[in-house]
């Protein structure tokens, strides 16, 4: 869970009467608004992006390059508490947002939580490889150059 606060900005107004109408209510009644947002973090990788760039056979020997984790983010608004608000719909969908991509980048920098990915990708294609006979799978950073026939 996170604990946001957020104040968005003033909007630039298409009239005079708009932006003075806008200053008013900014200064007598701020909007502004505090929640408690919880969260699930789902990290994978998509095994549809391995191709002959990331994968080689040799004999029985398997050698794969994996992708990228991807993060993804859904937020539990049923759980979400307010603690103040008033902020208009729009604004608090921002509140939202920005509780969203903070989750993002943390799940994003934790490399021990990158690395368990990571992991669990290794175990489940290596069993994968196993159960089709291959006897030895490697999981390298950069294929390494094909030998030269000839």
């Amino acid at each position: 869970y996170k604990k946001i606060d957020f104040s968005p900005d003033p909007r630039e107004q298409a009239t005079v009467w708009a932006s003075l109408a806008q200053w008013a209510s900014y200064t007598v009644r701020p909007p502004r608004g505090r929640a408690i947002v919880f969260a699930v973090a789902h990290l994978g990788l998509d095994l549809r992006k391995l191709d002959s760039d990331s994968l080689r056979v040799t004999g029985r020997r398997v050698e794969v390059v994996l992708p990228r984790v991807q993060t993804q983010v859904e937020l539990r608004p049923a759980e979400v508490e307010i603690i103040g608000s008033n902020l208009n719909s729009e604004q608090t969908a921002q509140l939202f947002e920005r509780a969203r991509n903070a989750f993002e980048a943390e799940v994003v920098a934790d490399k021990l939580l990158q690395e368990r990915a990571r992991e669990s990708a290794r175990q489940s294609l290596r069993s994968l490889c196993v159960g089709l006979g291959f006897s030895e799978v490697a999981f390298v950073e950069k294929l390494s150059p094909e030998p030269q026939r000839g």
